[in-house]
């Protein structure tokens, strides 16, 4: 039977692949996807939701379309797409297992709002979907296999742009676990859903010893029980399940309360 680590990275795999089903035209779609990747992709296969609001801003227009179909999303996973399915977030996983000591940091939860509100401010000011010039996930899965892709290609300024925010952003997550997840995502705010989630960690506090494992396990820097599942940092990753020797946290369905 596979371990739930086995299967998060499955789950991981699987996720990487239709991201990109794009190498088939006739897949490219119309849809968003319920986490951070570019839609500059050469194989990307849905669109990304932060490139969508900003064309939202743009024109100007409401985004009902976005708004729907990430509360649908949100509703039903929370963010466990963040733990489960973000290549980017993958992406931090397997540079963040690089074996050394991390900086303790606390989680800033206001922070990823303040940088949903940067990338209104500036699609509005310039007219123009600034935050992509700059973006990280853009940088990995659109600047760096841009020239295999289409030649011949003149790189611009941005180009190099892409080139320092991608090694800017590695050097942070090897200091600082999921770094751009905990702080700077815009797509984080989803977080926002996890108190009402169906899909949520839950916590048996009849068998709890208070050993604090799950807490030094989070990849997220949670350090509170109570905000195991619910907190709007939490990514529903299930590192605090695989640890709990105690087995006082699951992954379940929500029924309410946690047990």
């Amino acid at each position: 039977m596979l371990k739930l680590r086995q299967i998060r990275r499955l789950t991981q795999t699987i996720t990487f692949a239709l991201s990109n089903l794009g190498v088939v035209p006739l897949l490219k779609t119309g849809l968003c996807y319920p986490y951070f990747y570019c839609y500059g992709c050469p194989l990307a296969s849905a669109g990304c939701p932060i490139g969508i609001l900003q064309h939202f801003v743009i024109l100007p227009a409401i985004p009902l379309y976005l708004l729907g179909t990430l509360g649908l999303y949100g509703t039903i996973f929370g963010r466990a797409f963040c733990g489960w399915a973000c290549p980017f977030g993958s992406f931090q996983d397997l540079i963040g297992g690089v074996k050394r000591r991390k900086r303790k940091m606390p989680p800033l939860a206001y922070t990823k709002y303040v940088m949903l509100l940067l990338v209104i401010i500036l699609a509005w000011g310039t007219m123009d979907t600034f935050f992509c010039k700059f973006c990280p996930a853009g940088s990995l899965f659109a600047a760096l296999p841009a020239p295999f892709f289409y030649t011949p290609l003149n790189l611009s300024i941005y180009y190099y742009v892409h080139i320092a925010t991608l090694l800017m952003t590695v050097l942070l997550v090897l200091l600082i676990s999921r770094f751009w997840c905990r702080y700077l995502c815009p797509v984080a705010t989803m977080g926002i859903f996890n108190k009402i989630s169906l899909f949520t960690v839950s916590l048996d506090t009849a068998k709890c010893n208070e050993c604090l494992e799950c807490l030094n396990a989070c990849p997220m820097g949670i350090d509170k029980l109570s905000d195991v599942g619910s907190s709007t940092d939490c990514i529903l990753c299930g590192k605090c399940v695989e640890v709990c020797k105690a087995n006082a946290l699951k992954i379940s369905i929500r029924k309410g309360t946690n047990a």
